[in-house]
C-alpha cells in the first residue's frame, strides 16, 4: 500500500503547486496526529473510550499513540529520502513502473493482495449484514430486492452451494467474494495507473483511500458493485485516450454494475460525457447503442427476477430509488447540522486525496468527464442520509471515492515528489490503522 510517487519529469514543479501541496499535507498529517494523541485508545472493558465523532481523522488512535507517532515520523521519513536523494527515487519508481508494466508482476500482485485481503478481513458488521443470515435461509430459491438485485442474487445462490457443501455461513462466502473482487480491482487499478504520467502517484492514492476497505471482506453488497464501477472508469479512460475504442460496452458495465446496485445510478451522468464526445468523433451509431445498452440490460434484468420472485410491479414501492413509495424525508438529507459534518468527514476517510483539489488543475476533456463522475457521486454523499448512521453505512458512499482520487490524479501535472510521497504515506497508514481496528 506504501509507493514512492515521483514525477516522470525532471522539471520543477510550479511554485503554486508546491504552495498549495505543502500545506495540504501538513494539514491532514497535523489532524491524525492531533486526534491520534488527543484520543483515548480503546481498552478491554471500556470500549466507549475510543469513541469519538471525528470518523474521518481517527483511525491512528485506535491502534495507539504510539502508531500515531510513528505513522506521523515515517511519512516526514519518506519525504525527507525523496528529497535527498532525487535520482534513487527517481530510478526506483521507474523500475517499479517497468515491472507493473508486466503482466506477471500485475497476476502476482493481484494474487498477494487476495490473500492479504482474507488474513486482514473485517470482523465487523453492521446491522444489514447481520440480518443476511436470516434472510438466506428463508429464502432457499435466492434472495433478492429491487436495489441490490444482482449482487444479493449471486451472494445468496454462492452461499446455497457453499453451504451445502463445506457448512459455511453467510459471513464467510461474503468475505471470499469481497476478497476475491479485491484482487480483480488490484489488476483493474494497475491498468488505470498506466493511463497516467505518473502511474505510482494513482496507485498510491488510490490504495489510501479508506474505501479498500470494501475489498477486506466486507458483508455487505457493495464488493461487486464496486469491481464494476472500477471497471467502467477504466473503460472509460482507454475510450477517452484511444479514439478507436468503442463506447457501448460501457454502457452494458453501467447498466450491469446498476444490477449489482443501483447507487450506481451515480455515475450515469459521466456516460453522457462520453457520449457527447462520440458524437463529436463522428461515432453517432456508437454512441447510440452505449446510450440504449442501459435500459437494455435493466430491463432485461428486471424481465428475469420478474419470472423469479421478484415482481417489477413493487419496483416503485419496495425500492430506495422512489424512497419506498415517496418517503424522501426517511432518505434524503442528514439529520441536522452533525449529519453533515459526519458525511464530509466520511469523504475524507474514504478518499484523502480530496485535499489535494486546490492544487490540482484541470485542462483536459479527462478532467471533465472525472469530475462529472465525482460530482454524481458525491451528490449521494451530501443528500442520501444513511440509514445506519454513517459509521455503519460507510460503504454505502464507497463507490464516490475511486472517480474523486482519479480527479485529483488527473489535475496534479508535476507535483513536488517528497511532499507527494509524505501525502501518500500518510493516508496509507491511517487506512492500514482502519484495516487493523476493523479486523481486530
Amino acid at each position: 500500500m506504501l509507493v514512492l510517487p515521483t514525477p516522470t519529469t525532471t522539471e520543477s514543479p510550479p511554485r503554486r503547486t508546491t504552495a498549495l501541496l505543502a500545506p495540504g499535507v501538513c494539514l491532514l498529517g497535523g489532524l491524525y496526529l492531533w486526534r491520534g494523541l488527543a484520543v483515548p485508545h480503546p481498552v478491554a472493558g471500556q470500549p466507549e473510550a475510543g469513541l469519538t465523532t471525528w470518523f474521518g481523522v481517527d483511525r491512528w488512535a485506535f491502534v495507539g499513540r504510539g502508531w500515531a507517532i510513528t505513522s506521523a515520523s515515517f511519512a516526514a521519513s519518506a519525504g525527507v529520502a525523496v528529497w535527498r536523494w532525487p535520482e534513487r527515487a527517481r530510478t526506483l519508481a521507474a523500475d517499479v513502473t517497468a515491472a507493473v508494466g508486466r503482466r506477471t508482476t500485475r497476476l502476482i500482485a493481484a494474487v498477494v493482495s487476495v490473500g492479504l485481503f482474507w488474513l486482514l478481513s473485517d470482523r465487523t458488521e453492521n446491522l444489514d449484514g447481520s440480518l443476511l443470515q436470516g434472510k438466506f435461509e428463508a429464502s432457499p430459491g435466492g434472495f433478492v430486492t429491487h436495489d441490490e438485485m444482482l449482487e444479493l442474487f449471486l451472494h445468496s445462490r454462492l452461499w446455497a452451494g457453499l453451504h451445502e457443501l463445506w457448512s459455511w455461513d453467510v459471513a464467510q462466502t461474503y468475505r471470499l467474494v469481497s476478497c476475491l473482487a479485491g484482487g480483480v480491482a488490484v489488476l483493474i487499478a494497475l491498468r488505470i495507473a498506466r493511463r497516467f504520467d505518473q502511474p505510482l502517484q494513482a496507485l498510491g492514492l488510490l490504495a489510501a483511500g479508506g474505501w479498500v476497505m470494501v475489498f477486506f471482506g466486507d458483508v455487505e453488497n457493495y464488493t461487486l458493485t464496486a469491481v464494476v464501477a472500477l471497471g467502467y472508469l477504466a473503460a472509460a479512460l482507454r475510450f477517452l485516450d484511444d479514439e478507436e475504442a468503442p463506447l457501448w460496452p460501457l454502457g452494458l458495465l453501467l447498466g450491469l454494475g446498476v444490477l449489482c446496485h443501483l447507487e450506481t445510478l451515480v455515475l450515469g451522468p459521466s456516460l453522457l460525457v462520453l457520449i457527447v464526445i462520440a458524437v463529436r468523433r463522428g461515432r453517432r451509431l456508437d454512441a447510440g447503442l452505449a446510450l440504449a445498452a442501459v435500459p437494455a440490460v435493466l430491463g432485461l434484468g428486471l424481465w428475469w427476477f420478474d419470472r423469479h420472485g421478484l415482481p417489477i410491479s413493487q419496483l416503485v414501492s419496495g425500492s430506495q430509488i422512489s424512497a419506498q413509495g415517496g418517503d424522501w424525508s426517511r432518505f434524503l438529507f442528514p439529520d441536522g447540522a452533525m449529519g453533515w459534518w459526519l458525511q464530509l468527514q466520511l469523504v475524507l476517510l474514504l478518499a484523502p486525496a480530496v485535499v489535494l483539489l486546490p492544487a490540482c488543475r484541470f485542462a483536459d476533456v479527462r478532467s471533465v468527464f472525472l469530475a462529472v463522475a465525482s460530482a454524481g457521486a458525491l451528490l449521494m454523499v451530501v443528500v442520501w442520509r444513511a440509514q445506519l448512521g454513517v459509521f455503519d453505512d460507510w460503504n454505502l458512499y464507497a463507490i464516490a471515492a475511486p472517480p474523486l482520487i482519479l480527479l485529483v490524479v488527473s489535475g496534479l501535472r508535476r507535483v513536488n515528489a517528497p511532499w507527494m510521497t509524505a501525502f501518500v504515506v500518510l493516508a496509507g497508514t491511517q487506512a492500514v490503522a482502519w484495516v487493523l481496528e476493523n479486523h481486530a
